[in-house]
């Protein structure tokens, strides 16, 4: 029984922090907890992507030194880009992600 909650558990699961559309499904066998590493640190790293090309520094932005207001974002980069960036570390790490 034990295992085939564990097999359930790894078919399929959605991201909680902000890509709640994302199916995930490991391509090589990784256990959930892997899984759930494996997504957090795609998270941060998608979120560090963001920042470099936002040039979102925290508190306040800066672009070409002068600052233009906290919490704006460059053009072109949005949601779409913080999934794209996420979908792109997890299918490195041996994963499927399907919106």
């Amino acid at each position: 029984m034990l295992a085939a909650a564990a097999l359930g558990a790894c078919s399929t699961s959605a991201v909680s922090t902000g890509l709640e559309s994302a199916k995930v499904h490991p391509a090589t066998g990784q256990f959930p907890d892997q899984q759930e590493r494996d997504s957090h640190a795609c998270m941060a790293w998608a979120q560090q992507e963001n920042a470099k090309a936002s040039g979102f520094d925290g508190a306040m932005q800066t672009l070409s030194g002068a600052v233009t207001g906290a919490g704006t974002q460059r053009y072109g980069w949005n949601q779409q880009g913080l999934d794209r960036a996420y979908t792109v570390c997890m299918n490195s790490r041996g994963y499927a992600v399907y919106w």
